[in-house]
């Protein structure tokens, strides 16, 4: 979780969310699956890749030693600057060797590409959201890959008034792909006074942003302003005064500036932060009151507050930093409301003290801790405080009044809103009017699809304003549209999504999602596919994604496993999966996949394991603990030469990662990471899944080499069955999170499914 604008929400709704999710509706394939298998059988009745021999990466002996301990890492040379060019090469020739093994999928690939785009809507709008004097909102032109963002003068309360107010193009991101040839938007910031438009950029995916300034009255680009490695950016409150932070060699967020347009004058340094394992963020109050410099570390935290009417002045210190003490904080009416894990809890707690006492022997409780309940983030209005909440995993919204009438709310204090059933996932909207009394929520689960709603804070009363409508097949219709235009859309007339509690190694119960056809018959024979993540305290989102139909439609069982590591259950569960701990993440996702065999939901020979970088690890070190336990495996990006990465400070991102994973430069962490990482602990003589692993030679998160690495290491090792194949698909001209167009990533989710496809019916 963390702090509204520190997460770098950008002012537009919609854009919190990956794009590849946005705005995608759902379709119902029932009626021609018959058609489907028969046709896709025909496909693979010739096997090709198994005449296709897979690039031989070269092997370099190089000698390591840590802690007395001496190994050999023959591909090391690929994470080496010097063998940049040679593995560049070796990748184009594992691209080519992709493609030759995939070939006979290409009619199917075209295929799923086709559903997928079916499902979405020609063009995509969110609805509007006002904020102060503007109605802002973003579209996404027919065939468009990216938002265009708008706003209209809100000269009165009606969609009369609306629709006859002039629109003024902001920023169209298509336009920018166009300058580029990629376009990653990180932070969108206006002004006070709304006349000015601070974003950040990132050219090329390897998360190295530009700052620009845009003049909303001209329309152009302040060229004077553009700054190269800027993360966050925040206005000052009464002047054209903007503050950013700037990374340093290793991609760290370690300078606050403070720049004022009105000068010729350079940008003054506010703080440096000097401590590697910490970055800097800038973020402000609701109220403009105050500007918020946070000092985080993955599980510490520092907060400066700065005069927002005064940006000149002194910085005031909330609370030293402490080790293992997070806090966030927010102004409201001369107090400081604020979540923070200090306390006899590991889950956050609420917070207050007065503006002028910030130190914490004045915090006193706002709300009771709930030991099944966890809170995850708040927001603050003139007249309400909203805090997000979970509950047993699941999210809830509490209202409170402001001023409190109470010191201490109890647990049942204030009122939660009402969530339709089952709802999985929300994401709070813009929300940037302090003033407001609606909050804008999107809400979704993996049966109904994404609808946006107002909630009158005052009255509780919601207003659905949008939904995404599936494009139901004709027979399934009528059982699967709401029945009045104020209800929302849910297909669980179709699909089944059931919550489950598998057993892990040591007996401990772990939440399993799990989502099937209603078509599905539980006797042990349909293919399935198992996520899973379990890292940092994120929590692995079921959200609603119609490309996931072409599996559902096609009898296959998605199932989400909650391991540890992961933050469903509160801080408590990310705890019992890091540092020490972290082998628990793997024995409770291969508790999760025996628990998909024995309930009937898979074959044993036809279950798939996917993985995104640190799920990748994940799911890498389950396969070399029980290779025989997945027919075929996907991993995009992954984390799997973690003890080598972890001993290289020099690398970005990797000092960072201590609180996390542990320091290898204290021998019981690092003989723990070497027990359990992918890379060096690759079965030899075994034989193991079918394996499509991709890369991204901008990604700054996971080196690029990591996946060659393992992919050469297994195939050297391992027995790498003919109809078990391993594959690695490298982008060259993306980073850590692929292709950001509403459409580019279709391609690449086809040929994921078709590798799954291929390798169950093999």
């Amino acid at each position: 979780m963390g702090q509204r604008r520190a997460l770098s929400r950008l002012l537009f709704s919609g854009q919190g969310r990956r794009e590849r999710d946005l705005g995608l509706v759902g379709s119902s394939l029932r009626g021609l699956l018959g058609s489907f298998r028969t046709q896709e059988r025909d496909f693979w009745s010739v096997r090709s890749h198994a005449r296709i021999r897979p690039p031989v990466a070269p092997k370099k002996p190089f000698r390591k030693e840590t802690h007395g301990i001496e190994w050999n890492d023959p591909y090391h040379w690929m994470s080496s600057p010097a063998g940049k060019a040679e593995l560049v090469e070796h990748l184009h020739g594992e691209n080519r060797y992709a493609d030759a093994v995939m070939a006979d999928t290409l009619p199917l690939q075209r295929r799923l590409v086709k559903e997928m785009e079916g499902r979405m809507s020609s063009e995509l709008a969110t609805p509007p959201e006002r904020w102060g004097s503007w109605w802002y909102y973003s579209k996404v032109p027919e065939g468009g890959e990216f938002p265009v963002y708008y706003r209209r003068r809100a000269e009165g309360s009606d969609v009369k008034a609306f629709m006859t107010a002039h629109e003024e193009t902001l920023l169209d991101q298509n336009d920018i792909a166009r300058q580029f040839g990629y376009a990653h938007l990180g932070m969108c910031k206006l002004s006070a006074d709304h006349k000015l438009l601070a974003y950040t950029l990132d050219k090329n995916g390897s998360e190295d942003f530009t700052l620009f300034v845009k003049d909303l009255s001209t329309g152009q680009v302040l060229s004077q302003h553009t700054t190269e490695g800027v993360v966050s950016v925040e206005w000052a409150d009464r002047e054209p005064c903007l503050f950013y932070t700037v990374i340093d060699n290793l991609m760290r967020p370690s300078k606050v500036y403070c720049r004022s347009l009105d000068s010729t004058t350079e940008s003054k340094l506010v703080l440096q932060e000097n401590d590697a394992s910490r970055f800097v963020d800038i973020a402000r109050t609701k109220d403009w009151r105050y500007l918020t410099i946070n000092i985080n570390s993955k599980t510490s935290s520092e907060v400066h507050l700065v005069d927002a009417r005064n940006p000149g002045g002194s910085l005031r210190i909330v609370e030293p930093r402490r080790s293992e003490v997070e806090y966030f904080v927010e102004h409201h009416d001369g107090f400081l409301y604020i979540l923070t894990n200090l306390g006899p809890s590991s889950n956050y707690r609420l917070v207050r003290c007065p503006v002028r006492t910030p130190s914490s022997k004045y915090w006193e409780e706002v709300v009771e801790v709930e030991e099944n309940i966890a809170i995850v983030d708040m927001d603050v209005f003139d007249k309400h405080l909203v805090l997000y909440k979970r509950r047993a995993g699941l999210p809830c919204v509490q209202i409170l009044d402001l001023p409190l009438k109470d010191r201490i709310c109890g647990a049942n204090g204030g009122r939660e809103l009402p969530l339709p059933q089952q709802v999985c996932n929300i994401l709070p909207g813009a929300n940037q009017d302090f003033f407001s009394s609606s909050l804008r929520l999107t809400i979704n689960s993996p049966l109904m699809p994404e609808a946006t709603f107002d909630y009158d804070l005052t009255t509780g009363k919601p207003t659905l304003l949008q939904q995404d409508q599936p494009a139901l097949h004709p027979s399934v219709r009528e059982s699967g549209s709401p029945s009045t235009a104020d209800e929302w859309l849910d297909l669980s007339s179709l699909y089944v999504c059931k919550q489950h509690m598998a057993t892990s190694s040591d007996g401990v119960h772990v939440p399993l999602t799990v989502i099937h056809s209603r078509n599905l018959t539980k006797e042990g024979t349909a293919p399935a596919l198992l996520l899973g993540y379990g890292a940092y305290g994120q929590m692995l989102e079921t959200e609603w994604c119609s490309d996931r139909l072409s599996l559902l439609d096609r009898g296959w069982v998605l199932a989400f496993a909650h391991v540890r590591g992961g933050g469903e259950l509160g801080r408590a569960w990310h705890h019992a999966g890091r540092l020490t701990k972290k082998c628990n993440s793997f024995h409770d996702f291969i508790g999760c996949a025996n628990h998909l065999v024995e309930h009937g939901y898979a074959h044993p020979k036809k279950l798939a394991a996917w993985g995104i970088s640190a799920g990748g690890l994940l799911v890498g070190a389950t396969i070399n603990m029980f290779p025989n336990l997945f027919r075929a495996a996907i991993l995009e990006v992954p984390f799997v030469d973690i003890c080598n990465t972890m001993l290289d400070p020099t690398l970005p991102l990797t000092i960072a990662e201590y609180d996390e994973w542990g320091n290898p430069e204290d021998p019981s962490y690092f003989n723990l990471i070497r027990e359990y990482s992918p890379y060096d602990t690759v079965r030899e003589k075994t034989i193991y899944p079918a394996l499509l692993v991709s890369a991204s030679l901008h990604d700054t998160r996971v080196g690029y080499w990591e996946a060659a690495k393992w992919v050469a290491k297994v195939r050297d090792l391992a027995t790498v069955d003919e109809d078990r194949p391993v594959i690695l698909k490298t982008s060259m001209n993306t980073g850590h999170f692929g292709e950001k167009g509403r459409y580019q990533h279709l391609r690449t989710t086809a040929l994921q499914y078709a590798f799954l496809m291929k390798m169950m019916d093999n």
